[in-house]
């Protein structure tokens, strides 16, 4: 004997429209559920300041340093200082920070063992480069 698909899904709306009839008729809501999820936590965007100033000149180089401060209330994890040099001013040393450069744009950001500064902390990197004249800094920025 076949079974008529048909006939197999019009059973199945029978039962399923009658079980919620009799759960309407015993006093059961049917109004909507509405879920609420918690909200999700909010993360704190990075407070700081930073200062990068020269230290020390000399004729073709230079010498300054990087100084960052949490001021926020909670740790900044991998924390970075950035910056603008003129073109022909090249970074190639630092310390306290691992340096990067990509032609004006000079960063220094944590190493492994210091990158986690604490609220209220400071830290400073030193650097040393290489340039004709005395290089400007500007456009400084911290995370």
């Amino acid at each position: 004997m076949k079974r008529n698909p048909l006939t197999a899904l019009a059973v199945v709306v029978l039962v399923v429209g009658a079980a919620l009839v009799a759960w309407r008729i015993v006093g059961v809501s049917a109004e909507p559920v509405h879920f609420h999820p918690a909200p999700s936590p909010t993360i704190e965007a990075a407070k700081c300041t930073a200062d990068v100033q020269l230290i020390t000149t000399w004729p073709g180089g230079f010498q300054g340093e990087a100084k960052i401060t949490n001021t926020g209330t909670v740790p900044i994890n991998d924390w970075y200082v950035q910056w603008n040099v003129p073109l022909e001013a090249k970074i190639n040393q630092s310390w306290n920070g691992t340096w990067m450069q990509s032609g004006p744009s000079v960063m220094i950001h944590a190493e492994k063992w210091n990158k986690v500064l604490k609220p209220g902390a400071t830290e400073v990197a030193g650097f040393k480069g290489d340039a004709k004249e005395t290089p400007t800094i500007a456009d400084i920025y911290c995370g």
